[in-house]
Formats: C-alpha cells, sequence, structure tokens
C-alpha cells in the first residue's frame, strides 16, 4: 500500500501553503474610508462635526448603533488629549481620545474601551478626517482604521466593516439633511480652494 512517506508530506506542504496564502491576506485591520461635502465654508464644516448635533447625526445601521452623547471627562473636543465617553443608543459605551488637531483641515481621535461585544473584535479605532475645501463647500474625507484583536477574526471584521462603511454614508445623509433643512447654501468659493 501507501507508505506514511508517500503524498502526506506533498499533502501537508499543500496545507501549510495553503494556510500561508490565506493568513497573509488577512489584516490585522479593517480600514473604511467615505467622504462627504457639505455646503459649508471650510472652517464651518470642521467646527460642524465637532457640535453635539453633528454627533447626533450617526445614527448607525444595522448591527451598529449610533451615538447618543459625549460626556467630555477631561478637556473638550477641541483638545488634543481629552478625553471623552461616547454614550451610543444601544447602551452600549467606548471611549475618545482626541489626538490631533489641525483647524481646519485635520482631525484625529483614538477609540478603545469598547462596552459592547466589539470589545472581542477590535482593541481600538483609529479616526480620522481631512478637510479641504471645493467650490460648493467643504469635503471631508474621515478614515476609520479598526485594530482586529488577531488576523483570524478579518473576515467578521471585513463583514462589520462594510456595515460600519453604511452607517457612516447614513451619517453623510443625515448631515447633509440636516443642513439643507437649516437653510445652508452651498458656500462660496474659498480662497483657500
Amino acid at each position: 500500500g501507501r507508505g506514511s512517506a508517500g503524498p502526506l508530506p506533498q499533502r501537508e506542504r499543500f496545507v501549510r501553503a495553503a494556510a500561508a496564502a490565506i493568513l497573509g491576506r488577512m489584516s490585522a485591520e479593517v480600514v473604511i474610508r467615505e467622504s462627504v461635502e457639505l455646503p459649508l465654508p471650510l472652517e464651518e464644516a470642521f467646527d460642524f462635526f465637532l457640535t453635539p448635533e453633528a454627533y447626533r447625526l450617526f445614527t448607525g445601521w444595522g448591527p451598529i448603533p449610533g451615538l447618543r452623547e459625549v460626556v467630555w471627562e477631561r478637556g473638550s473636543n477641541v483638545e488634543v488629549g481629552s478625553i471623552g465617553t461616547v454614550h451610543n443608543t444601544d447602551g452600549s459605551t467606548h471611549r475618545e481620545r482626541v489626538d490631533a488637531i489641525d483647524r481646519p483641515r485635520f482631525y484625529a481621535v483614538e477609540i478603545d474601551r469598547f462596552s459592547s461585544a466589539f470589545r472581542f473584535l477590535a482593541e481600538g479605532t483609529r479616526e480620522t478626517w481631512e478637510l479641504e475645501a471645493t467650490a460648493g463647500g467643504a469635503r471631508v474625507d474621515r478614515t476609520f482604521t479598526f485594530r482586529l484583536r488577531s488576523r483570524l477574526l478579518s473576515p467578521l471584521g471585513h463583514v462589520l466593516g462594510r456595515a460600519f462603511a453604511k452607517a457612516v454614508r447614513v451619517n453623510h445623509a443625515n448631515m447633509r439633511a440636516h443642513l439643507a433643512a437649516r437653510g445652508a447654501e452651498p458656500a462660496a468659493p474659498s480662497a483657500r480652494a
């Protein structure tokens, strides 16, 4: 019959190569990028993103909860190093720490200490905004980088990442509708555009 020295080493090499190929494609990060153009001058768009009303316009989607409020324990959302607890519409919380501000062009927060089941998937998230003046107002490019606890969680991370991207698109639509309802007209072109 077949000896143990026959096909087994070939099969073992195949299994190892397949596992390496699969794991090599898996990342310990999931990156979501979404953009919105707001009909506000650059500085006003930056400031609007930091208002309590703008936070509440993140209503969530599917398994992603909305934001109810942010309670700043140290500082405020316009001071680097400030720390706040975000209370979500499903009762869960997470922490935000302001990491960088270059008003009106850049903002970054580190997000961690998730109280929901999400804590088993991700150890933290970095959210950045990059703003640029446009003919119609300001474009805001948002990037969310979720740091997964393991590369093995990558498939689930990507599924939830798609749901999160949809929640961000809903947030952007809510912002545009809110600004339209309050009468925001397309901004005059900025001299810095």
